[in-house]
């Protein structure tokens, strides 16, 4: 430990500030409801049906492979768990066990910082990580367990590390084996481990709490091991993990990133003064400063082709690991009980221009669960009968298989709209469902031995004239666009014959039709369009759009 007295650990006193437990307490509630409050509404994302779809049973292979080459282990093992008592339908205890670590990570900050900086220092610096609310995708998006829980294993090490003896010492070897069993971002924990410790007398006698985990990891990656880290991106490097740097900066403070490299820089200036003169320089600093380095290269390394360094969900590391840096900077001095309310009233600004960040990704993500209830409801009609590589939810989760989808909602609870439900959707989930229905082939075109049949229901007739031929209807089409609505039952089917290609539009329970055609009714060739039976009582609105007489005979 450095000799200048300005950075001796503070001594821990109890009740010294009576109200700061409260006040903890306080923001900590105040954060849980906000983010909580954000969060409702939303339902399983991307990755997530990784963790539901691929990852079922419990084997070693399920439990151990690389999830984009981060061990998962340890929130995979969660999620199961949640999976076994919530199921899909209760998506909310997902986010609240998300809420219950962010609040533990805000805890190990203030534990930390209560020995360097006190207690209304200490208050200031988790209230930060707590309204960190600009880490929006780690903070609402449940599969961000992963980051989350690294995260809480993470900062507690840290605190085991503190204490020297050896219970500390085993909460910090347990602490360092979830972390890395958490997301790739535990390894440069590990390199602060490696720091606190190799600077300690008893570096020998207390080798055992890196060495355990790094040998467990070591073997895991032997055998299961994926590097994501791509050499080639080496020459971004420094310029990708500066900004993740200003944009973690930019998010503690609520100012964005144009305020956040500046401060960024100022935070690399102090670090170098204080770097540059040994006696000044504690193991402790030098390890939370290679820490934050680590996980920005690294960070860098791995997805710097990408070209995302300002994604959301790489603001919460780093953030924390900013606010750990500052309090190692001020070890030792204490922030003065009249000047609590002025940094708390400028925390609590920070997070309510963070709120509206949080805000806009918990409507996406609103907005996403809309469109895969919409979507699973559409292919619980269709089905497992559908082409090779099919995809109901592209975009919101391109993982669902038809057949994934089907089990996990039959083992943990169904979340699609039942048919009933999807008739009175809102419009763009009914816009979703027809998608789905319409790309699956619930209506399709074939060869029909002839055209005959009864004359079918015609909804609406522009620019064209209908008139009867032998049971059937024929359409006449007068100079310039012609349309033809008419209804098609699911199970029935329509035959139809034209001299002329015939564009077909669909609709079932939507409100509009697609901008491009669904299907075309070939040139004089017998056709059926047919629509499979299922168990919706909608009928499809099917729209023709014909440039020469056109045969219709209902089936």
């Amino acid at each position: 430990m450095a000799a200048d007295p300005r950075f001796r650990e503070l001594p821990v006193t109890r009740n010294q500030h009576g109200w700061v437990p409260w006040l903890l307490a306080l923001a900590m509630l105040i954060a849980a409801v906000a983010i909580l409050h954000q969060g409702r509404g939303t339902l399983p994302f991307f990755d997530e049906w990784n963790f539901i779809i691929e990852r079922r049973g419990h084997s070693l292979d399920t439990l151990l492979r690389a999830h984009n080459g981060h061990l998962v282990v340890a929130p995979l093992l969660l999620y199961k768990l949640l999976l076994q008592i919530a199921g899909l339908t209760d998506y909310w205890l997902f986010r609240a066990v998300l809420v219950a670590l962010h609040l533990l990570v805000g805890l190990g900050v203030f534990v930390l910082a209560r020995r360097r900086v006190g207690d209304v220092g200490a208050l200031v610096a988790a209230a930060l990580v707590l309204f960190c609310f600009a880490a929006a995708d780690d903070l609402l998006w449940a599969f961000q367990i992963s980051f989350l829980l690294a995260m809480v294993f993470g900062v507690w090490m840290l605190v085991g590390l503190e204490s020297g003896s050896f219970r500390g010492d085993l909460l910090a070897c347990v602490c360092l084996a979830g972390t890395l069993a958490s997301a790739a971002i535990g390894l440069p924990f590990a390199l602060a481990a490696v720091v606190i410790i190799g600077s300690d007398k008893r570096r020998l006698q207390r080798a055992w709490v890196v060495a355990i985990p790094l040998l467990l990891f070591a073997l895991w990656y032997l055998i299961y091991g994926v590097s994501e880290v791509k050499l080639g991106n080496a020459p971004i490097v420094p310029r990708y993990a500066a900004e993740m740097a200003s944009n973690a900066a930019g998010g503690l403070v609520g100012l964005g990133i144009e305020y956040g490299r500046p401060l960024a820089l100022a935070l690399a200036a102090a670090v170098v003064f204080r770097l540059a003169t040994p006696r000044r320089a504690t193991p402790w600093l030098i390890a939370v400063v290679l820490t934050a380095v680590a996980v920005w290269a690294l960070t860098a390394l791995a997805r710097g082709d990408i070209g995302e360094p300002l994604a959301p969900r790489y603001i919460y590391p780093g953030a924390v690991l900013i606010v750990l840096i500052v309090v190692e900077l001020l070890r030792g001095r204490r922030l003065a009980t009249s000047a609590a309310p002025i940094a708390m009233l400028l925390v609590c600004l920070a997070g309510l221009a963070n709120y509206a960040t949080l805000g806009a990704f918990a409507a996406g993500l609103r907005g996403n669960a809309d469109a895969l209830e919409a979507r699973l409801g559409a292919l619980a009609l269709v089905g497992t009968a559908v082409p090779d590589g099919f995809q109901a939810v592209p975009r919101e989760a391109p993982q669902i298989t038809p057949r994934g989808a089907l089990e996990s909602q039959r083992d943990f609870g169904a979340i699609g709209l039942s048919a009933g439900a999807l008739a009175s959707a809102s419009a763009n989930q009914r816009a979703a469902a027809d998608s789905v229905l319409i790309s699956a082939g619930e209506v399709t075109v074939g060869r029909a031995s002839t055209v005959s049949g009864s004359a079918p229901k015609l909804l609406l007739v522009l620019n064209a004239s209908a008139v009867p031929e032998g049971g059937c209807t024929r359409i006449v089409p007068r100079r310039g666009s012609s349309s033809v609505d008419l209804a098609l039952p699911a199970g029935s089917a329509l035959a139809l014959r034209s001299s002329a290609l015939v564009p077909v539009f669909l609709r079932r329970f939507g409100d509009g039709f697609t901008a491009k055609p669904s299907l075309v009714i070939p040139a004089n060739k017998a056709t059926l369009l047919k629509a499979r039976a299922d168990a919706a009582e909608a009928a499809w609105t099917v729209a023709l759009k014909p440039s020469a007489p056109l045969t219709l005979c209902a089936r």
